[in-house]
């Protein structure tokens, strides 16, 4: 049986955590249209050329408009991945051992030395867990935290 607590006290972590992840973006992507603007400005471009120049990036996913609906898209799956995470733990309990797994394509150094290790879930969230901005991948981890017992079944490849 879930546990239905953590569920909801996780939920609405994961809730709040989007909610800072997406704004960030937002306010970022706002200042970079601010900074674009202003030294177009200054170099003498026409206000007219600038809007154009940001209708097009915009609809051709340019620079900068491009970066911002990439950057959604990642926290995004990133966010419905650790609410993935959140049902597995609500499911299997916190009571056992887990192994970070990663995917080993083009991971980042940080979840090489990570992957194959083992710890408690209170371990891994007190060191990082995928996809919560821990890792230099960040949202884009690919890494899982697998229950320990059902590694055992096949072996962790070390590299």
């Amino acid at each position: 049986m879930p546990d239905r607590k953590l569920l909801e006290t996780s939920s609405d972590r994961e809730i709040e955590t989007l909610n800072i992840g997406l704004t960030a973006k937002v306010s970022r992507t706002a200042i970079t249209i601010e900074e674009y603007i202003n030294t177009r400005l200054t170099q003498g471009v026409a206000i007219e050329v600038i809007k154009d120049d940001l209708f097009k990036d915009l609809a051709e996913g340019g620079r900068i408009f491009g970066e911002f609906r990439n950057s959604i898209k990642a926290t995004y799956a990133g966010s419905v991945s650790r609410f993935r995470d959140t049902a597995q733990l609500a499911e299997t309990g916190m009571d056992i051992k887990y192994r970070w797994v990663a995917v080993l394509i083009n991971t980042c150094p940080d979840c090489l030395k990570r992957h194959g290790n083992i710890a408690t879930w209170d371990q891994w969230e007190s060191q990082g867990l995928p996809r919560t901005g821990s890792t230099v991948c960040k949202e884009h981890c690919k890494c899982v935290l697998i229950p320990e017992a059902a590694t055992k079944l096949a072996p962790i490849y070390r590299g």
